[in-house]
């Protein structure tokens, strides 16, 4: 029997990604219908602003964080904070 925690299928596709060398970018993006601009989490394949996987999101992210994995800061601006699946902990 495996000591792993019950995940979502969203997080175990995002776990997917993080193990083989994606991120996840916190990042500032305008709205093009209102104009408006905020921040939202995406789970990224690479570090191109375009490889964003749809369904994945801030909710996945808490529940990976509540599942105890962690993530460290892998590279920081004023308008994208991206950070990396930490395989120390």
């Amino acid at each position: 029997m495996t000591n792993e925690p019950k995940l979502s299928a969203r997080a175990r596709q995002a776990l997917e990604i993080l193990s083989n060398g994606g991120q996840i970018q916190h990042r500032l993006e305008r709205n093009s219908y209102t104009g408006r601009e905020q921040f939202a989490t995406r789970f990224c394949t690479s570090s191109r602003w375009n490889s964003a996987v749809k369904g994945l999101g801030f909710a996945t992210r808490v529940e990976l964080e509540n599942a105890g994995f962690r993530f460290k800061p892998d590279h920081r601006s004023s308008v994208c904070t991206t950070y990396t699946l930490d395989h120390n902990t």
